[in-house]
């Protein structure tokens, strides 16, 4: 049905981000494809779809690719868009501020589709998905996952012949996800053809037949999904983690010091739910130096409204914040963002500079990245860069690096800073390899000069992983404060229904089943 033939695409004249790629999809079949960060997935997806190259030029492109016998090129951008539908890794970039239905009919609004049946076809996917529970809202008022699932719909609304979902369930909580799966499913057995990018295969039993590995741009491996799951080899070999290996042991760290880096006392929101009660209630916590905190909650408890009071982003109703064992109260941004660095979870929107060592210099020396102070910090600046493997992209734009290397010059831009506290917001690194040792690796520079971290994070396994304490956030109130050991036992924990990220997966997408 769509076939990509001999497919190399360079957006440099020295490069290949796809190399020689041949991928045939059957009809009404469903291919994963995953990799590494920077491995070609997104541009392998924006290929199939025809964003590359009719909306994005790349420098040279070869190869053919074709949709049920007919070259892309050869059908017009408006037809093509209608039967193939397409879902970003950043939906941000895909959604606006309107009504959760003004939304799903926009594409036929757009195309001067009849009012009765737009109406008719935005009921019935609707009905379809069973998302009436968001008609009547906004998209700003969605949680992330309702937000994925309202761009779905909106892609859905065309009756697309091929849908194109890159990283669906990036970032979502464990509840999120499995409702993205189930529309998975179900979209499956209406032989609808699906193209998936994605790293945590655990959740897709049931939905993929097949999965394709890919490493620096070309096809290393196609397995059928059993056979799929049973492997090991290409998992190394494309850089990410088997999704059906034991859990990695715990390692065993150094208790904090005693003294606080961070201390909330009786904290409440003046941001108020629909019911009027706070989003945020009497929150109590205490951050040792050198500790790592893992943050946990089901989307909507308050860990974002939590995150912006400490950061001074959202007044706080009452209580305390204490950083370094000073009193925040009367603080500007600028005075916490000395003392607290933030790895924001959609990262471009930390960077505002032509390069990446300006992006380092900048943190280096406080805020300021003119000549003298790139010649005075360049050397240091690249000596970091070096650590995570980005020197050689010292002179590359920020936003011409993969979403792995982002993370890793975020990181490196925090650290520069020598912050009291970090705070990592949904790192967005699924099963990458390379991109988990590097945030564990980070965590672990953060002990030595006593820096105490807070990793908010729906992914359980890296939180496991990490974290010395698990705090888990339920309706505004933390519910939980104890040992990572101890989190996965509790009954606060088992209310949630989540799988133990301390036992080994058989399946989640299927129903939660699992082995100790």
């Amino acid at each position: 049905m769509l076939d990509l033939r001999g497919v190399s695409v360079g957006f440099r004249a020295d490069a290949h981000v796809l190399s020689d790629i041949n991928l045939c999809l059957e009809a009404g079949s469903t291919t994963i494809v995953t990799g590494a960060g920077g491995s070609g997935k997104s541009t392998l997806l924006a290929v199939a779809a025809g964003l590359i190259p009719k909306l994005i030029r790349p420098h040279h492109m070869q190869g053919a690719v074709s949709l049920d016998g007919t070259d892309l090129g050869a059908i017009g951008g408006s037809d093509l868009f209608r039967r193939v539908g397409l879902v970003l890794q950043s939906v941000e970039d895909q959604v606006w501020d309107l009504s959760v239905e003004d939304l799903i009919a926009f594409p036929l609004e757009n195309r001067g589709v009849a009012q009765a049946e737009i109406r008719t076809r935005v009921g019935s996917v609707i009905e379809q998905m069973n998302i009436g529970r968001l008609i009547g809202r906004t998209v700003r008022t969605l949680s992330g996952g309702e937000r994925r699932i309202a761009a779905l719909a909106s892609a859905l609304v065309w009756q697309p012949d091929v849908l194109i979902l890159d990283e669906p369930t990036s970032g979502l909580d464990p509840d999120a996800r499995l409702r993205m799966i189930g529309i998975l499913r179900e979209l499956k057995r209406t032989k609808l053809t699906l193209l998936i990018a994605e790293q945590d295969l655990a959740w897709f039993d049931d939905v993929a037949d097949r999965v394709v590995f890919l490493k620096e741009g070309g096809i290393v491996d196609d397995l059928p999904w059993q056979a799929a799951v049973r492997a090991t080899t290409p998992y190394a070999v494309a850089g990410i983690e088997p999704p059906f290996a034991p859990p990695v042991p715990r390692a065993v760290v150094q208790p904090a010091q005693s003294d606080a880096a961070l201390s909330v006392k009786q904290l409440s929101s003046t941001l108020r739910r629909p019911n009027g009660e706070p989003v945020l209630r009497s929150i109590e916590l205490s951050l040792g130096k050198g500790e790592v905190a893992g943050l946990i909650g089901s989307n909507g408890a308050g860990k974002t409204t939590l995150m912006r009071t400490l950061l001074g982003l959202q007044k706080a109703a009452g209580g305390a914040i204490e950083i370094g064992g000073r009193d925040s109260a009367g603080w500007t941004i600028a005075q916490r963002a000395r003392e607290i660095g933030y790895v924001a979870q959609n990262l471009r929107r930390m960077f505002f500079l032509l390069s990446v060592v300006e992006e380092v210099v900048f943190s280096l020396s406080g805020g300021d990245a003119g000549a003298k102070a790139v010649a005075a910090h360049r050397e240091r600046a690249i000596e970091l860069l070096k650590g995570v493997g980005l020197a050689d992209r010292a002179e590359l734009s920020p936003f011409a690096l993969s979403a792995r290397e982002q993370l890793m010059l975020a990181l490196v831009c925090i650290e520069a800073t020598a912050p009291s506290v970090v705070i990592l917001d949904e790192p967005l690194i699924a099963c990458d390899s390379v991109s988990r040792a590097g945030v564990l690796a980070f965590l672990d520079r953060c002990r030595t000069p006593g820096c105490a971290a807070l990793l908010v994070s729906h992914d359980l396994q890296l939180v496991d992983r990490a974290a010395d304490r698990v705090l888990i956030l339920e309706d505004g109130r933390l519910a939980f404060d104890g040992t990572t050991v101890a989190a996965w036992s509790s009954d606060v924990f088992a209310r949630r229904g989540w799988p133990r990220p301390d036992r080994n997966a058989a399946s989640i997408g299927g129903g939660h089943r699992a082995s100790a």
